[in-house]
């Protein structure tokens, strides 16, 4: 009896531990991407994990091009043919549904996981 409490304290100690570690934030990334915006809607932060919440902007764009940002890791390389979610906290103008785009594009989190950010985003004829 006393080894079976002893390791489940053990257990407990270790759980707690584990979700006090901070995780690691991802490297610095950019990249230039090139797509078609197939989606756009307001969501809510509190779905994606982001607190404080607030209103974000999500685009999900079917990706065209995803080329490199000198000095910096590109996260969508390989990602060209897949529409992925895209996530800004400034308002994108209505006419972008539908458009092919340009934009710089950061992926942000950690281990645990993260969102890819848009910005500087352009409507390309």
């Amino acid at each position: 009896m006393f080894k079976k409490n002893s390791l489940l304290m053990f257990m407990i100690t270790l759980l707690s531990l584990s979700a006090s570690v901070n995780a690691v934030p991802v490297i610095p990334n950019k990249a230039f991407l090139t797509g078609i915006v197939k989606e756009y809607c307001l969501t809510s932060s509190g779905f994606n994990g982001i607190v404080p919440e607030q209103t974000l902007f999500k685009l999900t764009i079917f990706i065209d091009k995803a080329e490199d940002v000198e000095g910096h890791p590109n996260f969508l390389k390989g990602k060209e043919g897949q529409t992925i979610p895209f996530f800004t906290k400034e308002k994108p103008n209505l006419e972008i549904y539908g458009e092919r785009v340009k934009a710089i594009i950061e992926y942000k989190g950690d281990e645990r996981g993260g969102l890819f950010w848009i910005k500087d985003i352009e409507i390309v004829k």
